[in-house]
């Protein structure tokens, strides 16, 4: 049988619309609860990350109270370093003052006879603070090691300053000053007795300069 609608045409267009309206409703209703789920997914996120920020600032918090509480090991650890090096530095530097006399003792010429041998330490060698220029220049001018002796002949001289230039240590070898003296005679009883005529000599070098300067004394931060 065929169905007839009995409704009026007006009926029939009202259901049609309303109809409509109720699935537009479902359809935002839909909307707006996936949104909330978003929203509610979203929110989880921002929560477990502000969560995991606090927690590493926290941490780093901590972090820096240990390294405040422990500058104070720190510094003295840089101080020790610093003492550490400077002594080191001190050490390469000094003059080795025992190899230069057992080196100038090997070559000592058999007929020169040392009276006094003077050394001193020029101020550009001492470990400290930098030497001003002109103060530098002085001690440069200056003599560092002073020998004076006797010998037979003045060539026996001569031959005590090329040996002195063997050494390493030294440089500037330079003679000062070479007096001779006569033959002096002696008569004992009836016999006549005429002495070796003696050179005296003063000879001066310079201790050679450091390759590196000295290292400074002041530490810094050691007053702290």
């Amino acid at each position: 049988m065929k169905r007839i609608d009995l409704l009026p045409p007006e009926q029939r267009v009202k259901a049609s619309r309303e109809r409509g309206l109720l699935w537009a409703i479902l359809i935002l209703v839909a909307i707006v609860v996936a949104l909330g789920l978003v929203f509610v997914g979203q929110n989880s996120q921002v929560n477990d990350k502000q969560a995991e920020l606090d927690g590493l600032t926290a941490q780093t918090s901590a972090v820096q109270q240990q390294a405040l509480a422990l500058r104070p090991y720190a510094e003295i650890q840089t101080t020790r370093t610093a003492m550490t090096q400077a002594a080191k530095g001190i050490y390469d530097s000094r003059v080795p003052w025992s190899t230069i006399l057992q080196e100038v003792s090997l070559v000592i010429p058999e007929n020169v006879r040392l009276q006094s041998l003077s050394g001193t330490v020029p101020l550009t060698m001492l470990p400290g603070p930098a030497v001003p220029p002109a103060a530098a220049g002085a001690a440069a001018a200056t003599t560092d090691l002073t020998f004076t002796g006797t010998s037979y002949t003045h060539k026996d001289v001569a031959e005590f300053m090329t040996r002195l230039g063997l050494i390493p240590q030294l440089s500037n070898v330079q003679l000062a000053s070479s007096t001779g003296a006569a033959a002096t005679s002696t008569t004992t009883g009836t016999t006549a007795t005429t002495g070796t005529p003696t050179v005296t000599f003063t000879v001066t070098a310079s201790l050679r300069p450091y390759l590196m300067s000295p290292p400074a004394t002041v530490i810094q931060g050691a007053a702290q």
